[in-house]
């Protein structure tokens, strides 16, 4: 597997599908490149063979949101109505590679990239939409807190995500 990297035209994105969710496989298919291009970013990880074949990918973009709405005073202290946010906005992997741990290594290199962003730009947090039962356990077991943004919308602080990755 090589690291991820953003999505190209030169990227083999067509035989790609996640096995529970077409429209995720879509997505990337049809409307990734085109968010490139506005305000989303896609990262790609591909196998060694074909060279291009993507097997995982996750888009990152910002986000805003109430202050107000905000499930803590520590994430709404000294801040802006407005909030900045962090929003991973998809993430899938190949049904071909389920279970190796490759989502774990996507989300983990977003909430990296994620990160970065919250150094130049003040991001609070990191919310996620989950797209089923079995995301939000995902995100749940990776730290990510309920949200009362909505029903499956999970948040984790950037507090938390520096201390992950204090030692790396």
């Amino acid at each position: 597997m090589l690291p991820p990297e953003r999505l190209t035209a030169a990227h083999d994105v067509s035989g790609f599908q996640n096995g529970r969710h077409p429209s995720l496989d879509e997505w990337l298919r049809d409307r990734a490149l085109v968010s490139e291009g506005l305000s989303a970013r896609t990262y790609v990880v591909r196998a060694g063979e074909p060279p291009h074949l993507v097997v995982g990918y996750y888009a990152i973009t910002t986000a805003m949101e109430q202050r107000l709405s905000l499930p803590s005073a520590k994430l709404r202290r000294g801040m802006p109505e407005q909030i900045p946010l962090m929003l991973i906005g998809r993430l899938a992997v190949d049904q071909r590679y389920h279970g190796i741990g490759l989502g774990t290594d996507l989300l983990a290199d977003a909430l990296k990239r994620c990160l970065a962003v919250s150094e130049v730009a003040g991001v609070r947090a990191v919310v996620t939409h989950a797209i089923d039962e079995t995301a939000m356990a995902f995100y749940r077991r990776h730290g990510f807190l309920a949200s009362p943004l909505g029903e499956k919308v999970l948040m984790m602080p950037i507090e938390t995500i520096r201390a992950v990755f204090a030692d790396q």
